[in-house]
């Protein structure tokens, strides 16, 4: 079983997401976009009495800040209404944010008993399964009465409004709900097959003194792990132990003030004093386990093998549950933290044996880290970025997918995320560029990866990722006489954010001999050594295309270094340079 579909409203800066998932969830993006964010979000439907986190509501913070804002426009805007009664409690109560997190599952033939519960509706012949979190006003005359009262006292404007938000949207009187989707509550019997572990980012203090004997994730593991058959056997064993203890230390004797008394009443008195055992509780017990690494305290090792090691430990656990486990999620925040480039693959390769080999586990996990990134498997790829998330899922047809997959030089982290990227086709382009970027150090910000044709999809992406930034992209392509792909990719030139150019001819090397006086530059130059002496433009034009890439190479050496200053870009790839170095504006989104 796994979750299929994620639907957010109004979670911190998660606004309004709606994505579908693969098997596994890897999710990508800049510092605070809101990865954290979305592995939070996603836990919330399966919040038990069970689970670690110390409370099951939500708080103020915890409301979207636009949606926050629209509400306080709407108390600005209706103030005077709202105090006479105009406006009635109920409508305004609509008005009032509301955090809501809804799961579909999706259940094999074999998982069925276990979603039975959970189903809402039938879409094109399929049972539709899921739960929903919602955070929403659970007291609404208490609220209404409340934010009468703070606007009876004070006129409230844009400005004035901060000094009293938290009054006017009063969550102590916000109550948190867990359902099936447009049906009603579901029982906790039901509820309780639904397992996750929380892997946080704060997990460095791990170990780190003697005094912090565990992780609250640790414990939360070996606790899932016991069956009541399992505590039985801890309680005998404890009690056994306990007797052990009172052999070796002579405990009886320690209270033996009977054989010390004359007086009879005394002795039956003190004959019924013993010592029994205090059995704590398991969670008391399972919290005195640290971990070692080869015979010594896991204190003693350095930051990133305490996280490697926590991180084995607590998956290795989650491996192979009991059937009895509808569905276990796994979340984790940047596993790589901390690690070597060794230690980064070694939990790439465990990361990808958890998710084939544990069906009934979900892994989410958030990483910067190309290395964890399974490029065949990119469906399972989320791109966030600003409180908006993309699941390549969705946003590319498979073999859009494998056309990525194949080009040995994708990065999403560069491609996406970068403030300046250029795309072009082939190596001669790629020598040229970076050849010519290197002399100028006005242009070293500027990322440079190789694509083979048909970048429409991924300028359509690029474009939804950066709607609000000032970033750039510039795509430089060969014609290869194709007018419908040139005319595919110009509709995409805006002059803002993005530049596409296509050379004249039909690839590069033609295009550099025609520029300018590049011809003369390049024959006097290179006459001798390349064999262009005496060679027309067209000649030249010929050999070049023709030539192994070691030519190039010897020229793309001169420009670096600064021998060819009269050699000019050719348009195509000058235009794009030279919107480069405009400056920015912000991209406005669609």
């Amino acid at each position: 079983m796994k979750i299929s579909r994620l639907i957010i409203k109004n979670y911190r800066n998660l606004k309004d997401i709606d994505i579908c998932l693969g098997e596994t969830v890897v999710l990508v993006g800049e510092n605070n976009s809101g990865k954290s964010n979305l592995l939070r979000a996603v836990t919330l439907p399966f919040l038990t009495d069970e689970s670690s986190f110390s409370g099951k509501s939500l708080s103020w913070i915890d409301i979207n800040d636009t949606a926050k804002e629209k509400y306080y426009h709407y108390i600005i805007e209706n103030q005077k209404s709202i105090v006479d009664g105009t406006i009635k409690c109920s409508d305004f109560i609509k008005e009032m944010p509301v955090v809501s997190v809804e799961v579909q599952l999706k259940a094999d033939v074999t998982e069925n008993y276990f979603v039975k519960d959970l189903s809402y509706s039938v879409e094109n012949g399929e049972l539709m399964y899921g739960l929903r979190y919602e955070y929403k006003p659970s007291k609404a005359e208490e609220i209404f009465k409340l934010v009468k009262h703070v606007l009876m006292q004070e006129t409230v404007d844009e400005f004035s409004i901060k000094k009293v938000k938290m009054n006017l949207l009063p969550t102590e009187f916000y109550a948190y709900s867990i359902t099936v989707p447009d049906k009603g509550s579901v029982a906790y019997d039901t509820l309780k097959l639904y397992k996750y572990t929380a892997l946080e980012a704060e997990r460095d203090e791990f170990s780190r003194t003697k005094e912090r004997l565990g992780s609250k994730s640790l414990v939360k593991v070996l606790q899932m792990g016991l069956s009541n058959d399992d505590k039985l056997k801890v309680e005998k064993e404890y009690n056994h132990f306990f007797e052990e203890l009172k052999t070796v230390s002579k405990m009886d004797h320690v209270i033996n003030w009977q054989e010390e008394s004359e007086l009879e009443d005394a002795k039956e008195f003190f004959e019924h004093i013993s010592i029994l055992p205090n059995m704590p509780p398991m969670q008391t017990i399972l919290n005195s386990i640290r971990l070692g690494y080869s015979d010594a305290e896991l204190t003693l090792q350095g930051l990133g093998y305490r996280n490697l090691i926590l991180l084995l430990v607590l998956i290795n656990s989650l491996m192979g549950k009991k059937n009895d486990v509808a569905l276990n999620i796994l979340t984790i925040e940047e596993p790589e933290a901390h690690l070597c480039i060794n230690n980064i693959r070694l939990m790439s390769s465990f990361l990808k044996v958890f998710a084939s080999k544990n069906k009934s586990a979900q892994l989410f996990y958030s990483t910067h880290s190309t290395e964890l990134i399974n490029k065949m498997d990119l469906k399972n790829v989320v791109i966030v970025h600003e409180g908006n998330a993309f699941s390549l899922l969705q946003e590319l047809e498979e073999e859009e997918r494998d056309y990525l997959t194949k080009n040995p030089n994708f990065d999403l982290f560069k491609l996406f995320f970068s403030k300046k990227c250029i795309l072009f086709e082939g190596i001669s382009e790629e020598m040229l560029i970076r050849s010519y970027l290197d002399s100028k150090n006005e242009l070293s910000d500027i990322e440079l990866i190789s694509f083979h044709k048909g970048y429409t999809k991924i300028i359509e992406i690029w474009k939804k990722v950066n709607s609000g930034t000032s970033n750039k992209l510039g795509i430089i392509r060969d014609y290869d006489y194709q007018d419908k792909a040139k005319k595919d990719h110009d509709k995409y030139d805006d002059g803002k954010a993005i530049c596409v150019r296509t050379t004249d001819e039909k690839t590069l090397e033609p295009e550099i001999v025609k520029t300018g006086d590049n011809y003369t530059i390049l024959k006097d130059k290179y006459g001798e050594t390349l064999g262009w002496k005496d060679m027309s433009s067209e000649e030249m034009q010929k050999a070049w295309q023709n030539a192994k890439a070691s030519d190039m190479l010897t020229i793309c050496k001169d420009i670096e270094c600064g021998d060819l200053p009269d050699l000019e870009m050719p348009k195509h790839i000058k235009d794009v340079l030279d919107f480069m170095k405009k400056t920015s504006v912000m991209v406005e989104g669609e």
